[in-house]
């Protein structure tokens, strides 16, 4: 890309012209020289220099945004033409959200890693609110996570599954063994929170309000789910998580509490770049994904079938 914009670029990412000047390799005097420049070019300043650093101006920010087209068009060309010369990537990263942390996204990268043992291969955890801007900047390569609102230029989504939140409970909980949930069930019990998705405690308050119930206690809040489910296992506490991941719970002697909906439901699946899909591990991986989604879809859980029954007809 121009060097002007990668420039400009970075002073209005970084809003400090030392740290801009670091990260593009410039000394201070050589950056601040092409933003004058740029800023004669134009006949208009793009920044305010304050104390709190450069601010972008109304021009700035216009130019920033053209700017960061322009920056992603340019990369997504390399990769095109990279797919199209080489048909192959020496690393290969995926961001799974909750619903794929445990099964789905596992089983994806290990067949991957077999298909395809040239390519070096990286799986994190988070949300895919988090992780959407390391998929368009390029740090990720496929994001798996709620289809939600609509993806920013360049990227595409695929839908793999339809993720349904539920309450999950200790296999000895007396709400394990009730024929039928409802929301006043929920009334007073105590949550353990995965902490990274903040729309949970958000819908779970919803839902229970909607029933003119008091907002949920939470106890706890941890950074993964897997501990949320060894920490509720052998208590009273509840916890809110995928219905996907029933077969995962179990090993914790947890259950899904069925109730007649769920907490809340969303469409989940795959975002990527439009550049990669003919990578052909990105082929493959978007191949697979219904496949392995449908292995994690949850059975019944013993001693749990009546109210499942009851519940999901």
């Amino acid at each position: 890309m121009e060097k002007n914009l990668i420039v400009f670029l970075a002073v209005a990412e970084e809003g400090n012209l030392t740290s801009a000047a670091s990260r593009v390799g410039l000394t201070q005097p050589a950056l601040t020289k092409i933003i004058r420049r740029l800023e004669r070019e134009y006949g208009t300043p793009f920044f305010q220099r304050t104390s709190r650093g450069m601010v972008l101006t109304r021009a700035g920010a216009k130019l920033q945004e053209r700017a960061r087209s322009i920056d992603l068009h340019y990369r997504q060309s390399r990769e095109e033409i990279r797919s199209m010369v080489t048909g192959s990537v020496s690393r290969f990263s995926i961001g799974a959200g909750a619903a794929f942390h445990m099964e789905i996204a596992p089983d994806l990268t290990r067949h991957l890693s077999k298909e395809f043992p040239e390519t070096k291969l990286r799986l994190d955890f988070n949300v895919a609110g988090l992780t959407l801007p390391r998929l368009v900047a390029g740090k990720v390569d496929l994001m798996l996570g709620a289809l939600h609102d609509r993806p920013p230029e360049g990227i595409e989504t695929a839908e793999i599954m339809n993720v349904e939140i539920v309450p999950y409970c200790w296999r000895h909980d007396p709400l394990a063994r009730s024929d039928g949930i409802h929301p006043f069930d929920l009334a007073n019990r105590r949550w353990v929170i995965y902490r990274r998705d903040a729309m949970i405690v958000s819908r779970l308050s919803t839902y229970l309000s909607d029933s003119c119930l008091a907002p949920p206690e939470i106890a706890m809040e941890v950074e993964a789910l897997a501990a949320s489910f060894r920490i509720v296992s052998g208590t009273d506490y509840l916890t809110a998580a995928p219905l996907s991941l029933t077969k995962v719970a179990s090993q914790f002697d947890l259950v899904p509490l069925r109730l007649a909906s769920p907490i809340w439901s969303f469409p989940s699946g795959a975002w990527y770049r439009q550049s990669s899909r003919e990578f052909p591990i990105m082929r493959r991986a978007l191949d697979l994904l219904p496949e392995l989604a449908s292995y994690a879809s949850p059975g019944i859980p013993e001693g749990n079938d009546k109210a499942a029954r009851k519940s999901f007809p």
